[in-house]
C-alpha cells in the first residue's frame, strides 16, 4: 500500500519493533492483504477498520490486533487522517507462550498497556534503551497484552446478537473518528437508530465499559501521543481534547493512568530504565 510507511525502530533475535504510519484518506476496502509473519498491532493515532471473514473490526486507540501467519484481511478508513501504529514482531514461540494458538483477533487494552506502548515506542525511537532494556520492555508489553486479551475475551459478546455487535462497532468507529466532539448519549443513539437505554447496555456488554469512559480513554490516548511528540502546553492540550480546563484534564488523566501528564512527559524523556520498568509492571487502574 503506497500510503503506508514502516520504520524499523529495533531489531534483535527476540523481537522487532516497527513504527508504521498510514496516510490513506477516507476509503473503502483496499486489496486483500496477506500476513507473512505473526505480529501485534497497537494503534497510537487515528482509526481504521479491519475486515476479516465478513466482519468489520474497529481498530482504535483502545484496541490491539493480532495477526497470525497466513491470515488474510482487508483494511478500510472511515475518516481522513490515516493512522499510526506500533507493530511488534516477536519470535513465534514467545507469542505462543503468551497467547497460545495465534490467529487473527482483537481485544480492548487497559490504560497501563496504552501508556506502556507509548513509553516503549518513544524511548526505543530516541535510542535511550540498550538491547536488554528494549527486549525486556517489549516482553513486559507482551505480558500486558496477553492479560488484556484474556480479560476482554468475547464471552460477553455472546449475550448480544450480530446486529447489536455491529451497532457497537459502529459506535466505536463514530467515537474514534471524532473523539474530541461534545457527544451526548441521545445523539449517539440516534445515529445508530437505537434507544439510549438499549445502546448503553449493549455497549457495556460488548466492551466492558460505558460509552463515556470509552470516549475518555480515546481522548487520553490522544494525549499520550501528543505528550510523546513533545507537547508542553497542557492547558491548550486539555481544551483541544475536549476537557473543560487544565485541572479537569490532569485529574482525569491521573485517575486513569495513575500519573499526571507532567510525570508521563518526564518519563518519556528520562534516560534511566528504572522508572520505565515501574510503569511497565504496574497494575491497571481500570
Amino acid at each position: 500500500m503506497s500510503d503506508r510507511r514502516s520504520a524499523l525502530l529495533f531489531h534483535s533475535p527476540l523481537v522487532r519493533v516497527f513504527d508504521v504510519t498510514c496516510d490513506a484518506p477516507q476509503s473503502g476496502c483496499d486489496r486483500e492483504e496477506y500476513c507473512s509473519v505473526t505480529q501485534i498491532v497497537v494503534p497510537r493515532r487515528g482509526v481504521f477498520l479491519l475486515h476479516h471473514q465478513g466482519t468489520p473490526i474497529v481498530a482504535d486507540l483502545n484496541t490491539a490486533l493480532i495477526f497470525g501467519m497466513g491470515d488474510t484481511y482487508q483494511i478500510s478508513h472511515p475518516v481522513d487522517g490515516g493512522d499510526r501504529c506500533t507493530v511488534l514482531v516477536f519470535r513465534p514461540e514467545l507469542v505462543e507462550d503468551a497467547l497460545g494458538n495465534v490467529k487473527i483477533q482483537h481485544g480492548t487494552i487497559h490504560p497501563v498497556t496504552q501508556l506502556n506502548i507509548h513509553v516503549l515506542t518513544h524511548r526505543i525511537a530516541n535510542g535511550v534503551l540498550d538491547q536488554l532494556e528494549a527486549e525486556e520492555g517489549a516482553v513486559f508489553v507482551l505480558s500486558d497484552l496477553a492479560k488484556d486479551f484474556k480479560s476482554s475475551s468475547p464471552l460477553s459478546s455472546q449475550r448480544v446478537n450480530k446486529f447489536q455487535q455491529r451497532r457497537v462497532e459502529g459506535v466505536r468507529a463514530l467515537l474514534s473518528s471524532r473523539p474530541t466532539d461534545p457527544w451526548h448519549l441521545e445523539s449517539i443513539a440516534r445515529t445508530v437508530y437505537c434507544s439510549p437505554f438499549h445502546l448503553g447496555r449493549q455497549f457495556r456488554t460488548v466492551t466492558g465499559e460505558s460509552i463515556g469512559h470509552y470516549l475518555l480513554r480515546l481522548r487520553l490516548a490522544l494525549a499520550l501521543d501528543r505528550l510523546a511528540q513533545g507537547e508542553t502546553e497542557l492547558a491548550r492540550l486539555a481544551v483541544e481534547l475536549g476537557f473543560a480546563h487544565h485541572s479537569h484534564f490532569s485529574a482525569r488523566f491521573r485517575s486513569v493512568f495513575g500519573m499526571t501528564p507532567t510525570a508521563v512527559r518526564n518519563t518519556l524523556t528520562h534516560r534511566g530504565f528504572q522508572q520505565m520498568s515501574k510503569i511497565l509492571t504496574a497494575k491497571p487502574r481500570t
